[in-house]
């Protein structure tokens, strides 16, 4: 008679406290397994039956240690039995869907064959699930199957975002210094800035240089749902609340990003009553579920973004001051693309290589087209050059393209008759007289075979203004002969 392996006496283990721990672990193991899980021998007589076969089949482990899967046969007709039985006739891996006779439940069984050295079959173990309880388990895995999937995406691209931001311009160097050290501590942060000028990127950019980093960053579009919804994807809801809800509840994403950071985009579109919920969170760290009275520690960073005065948002009765006092601790101010030219050609270079990739392409932009971009105002700020850039590579024809495919700006000054002046709403006037200086310094040192010292001459400037400008407006001196320093210690180029 086989015999149990909690009365089989120990043997051998009782020597190998090793041995006979790593034994004890599999029995935990087995019996934690989800599901339920039974090993026999060669003919079929039961080696091993876990609890949840006992409570799977309504028989106790004793009845079943005296009899093999044969003996089922005659007065049940068991899953277990089934696929165990083909196992032991085949010796191949059986799967089996069969209803259990003495309850009518529906069963998924697996069984294995398990051979020795000598290549004999020497155990089946089988491994099986009432079908009602699996499918239970694989709604929920369907229902938070989107959030994880969306985590993992948000993480895996915060890790990529410090290289992701491009700052070659004097201010936004400046700013991402600041935002380094923003990261290192765990106040609330307020980003500024118009839309499309890549608020997300920065927070991004601040939780992955942040203690919180291998957490998550899960971003909510206050604007993006109405404000029940909003408050059900925020806090989340206990089973029953709703009629039509999931049946199980949902958990919130603030309770999801625990230890991690929420980003808050648009959050001056957020309900006067979820200001004030938010507000509880912030001030005491805890969150509660709709239709629950159970209080949810939750350790979250909170990192803000709007492109609108929040001040007088304040003054105008549309956001809770107390709220306001609270977020604004420190803020980014992330300035719109017009005031960084000097980003604007590294950024739609990054953008050509991206869709180069993505595309199959291998196409250039000429540097005209650079100039183009360089004049225009950029409304849409970053949003608007990627858009723009990936519009004219798809549109394209041609390897090398040049600026008669960005349609958005007119030729420049210098190609129009004297008597037609571009409108003095083209250009706000200092972008303008950049937009002029650069192609005008670049016309120049590039007529002078880029011999810096030779172009300031011809400019009638010092070298070391003609350095200044270049640097300012982001224009890489060339190497040539003449760029050096010279015995009086000014530099050549």
């Amino acid at each position: 008679m086989a015999q149990s392996p909690e009365a089989r006496p120990a043997g051998d283990l009782a020597s190998d406290p090793a041995a006979q721990k790593e034994y004890e672990l599999l029995k935990v193991l087995a019996e934690h397994y989800f599901g339920s899980m039974l090993v026999t021998d060669d003919r079929g007589r039961f080696l091993y039956v876990s609890d949840g076969t006992c409570r799977l089949l309504g028989i106790d482990r004793e009845t079943l240690l005296q009899i093999s899967i044969y003996d089922t046969l005659k007065g049940y007709c068991f899953a277990t039995s089934a696929s165990s039985i083909k196992t032991l006739e085949t010796k191949q891996e059986c799967l089996s869907n069969h209803t259990l006779t003495s309850s009518g439940r529906q069963v998924l069984a697996l069984s294995r064959p398990h051979f020795g050295p000598d290549g004999e079959l020497r155990y089946v173990p089988t491994y099986s699930w009432d079908e009602e309880e699996l499918y239970t388990l694989l709604e929920k895995f369907d229902r938070e199957r989107d959030n994880v999937r969306n985590v993992i995406r948000f993480m895996q691209a915060t890790d990529k975002t410090p290289d992701m931001i491009i700052a070659e311009s004097d201010a936004m160097v400046k700013l991402l210094e600041y935002a380094d050290h923003v990261a290192t501590v765990d106040s609330t942060v307020i980003l500024y800035g118009e839309s499309g000028s890549g608020k997300e990127m920065f927070a991004k950019y601040i939780h992955a240089r942040s203690s919180r980093a291998s957490q998550v960053f899960i971003p909510i579009n206050c604007a993006s749902l109405p404000p029940s919804l909003l408050e059900e994807e925020m806090f989340g809801y206990e089973r029953g609340t709703f009629t039509g809800g999931s049946k199980d509840g949902k958990i919130g994403l603030f309770e999801f990003a625990d230890k991690g950071t929420i980003f808050l985009d648009e959050i001056g579109e957020m309900s006067l009553e979820l200001q004030a919920k938010l507000l509880r969170i912030i001030e005491t760290g805890e969150v509660k579920r709709l239709g629950s009275n159970r209080i949810q520690k939750c350790d979250v960073r909170i990192i803000a973004a709007t492109n609108r005065n929040l001040r007088e948002m304040v003054e105008e009765r549309a956001f809770r001051a107390d709220l306001y006092y609270r977020l604004n601790v420190l803020t980014i101010h992330v300035p719109p693309l017009r005031e960084r030219v000097a980003d604007i050609e590294p950024l739609a270079r990054h953008f050509v290589q991206l869709f180069n990739k993505k595309y199959g392409f291998a196409k250039h932009f000429s540097p005209a087209l650079i100039r183009a971009l360089e004049r225009w105002s950029w409304p849409g700020n970053v949003r608007e050059l990627r858009n723009t850039v990936e519009r004219m590579m798809v549109e394209s024809r041609d390897s090398i393209i040049d600026a008669g495919a960005f349609r958005e700006v007119p030729p420049a000054p210098a190609a129009q008759d004297a008597g037609e002046r571009p409108g003095p709403d083209l250009l706000p006037y200092q972008q303008a007289m950049e937009a002029y200086e650069r192609e005008y310094l670049s016309a120049v040192v590039s007529s002078c075979g880029g011999d810096l010292r030779r172009a300031a001459g011809k400019m009638g400037l010092h070298l070391s203004t003609l350095y200044r400008k270049l640097e300012k407006l982001g224009l890489k001196p060339p190497r040539s002969a003449g760029h050096g320093r010279a015995a009086d210690g000014e530099p050549t180029g």
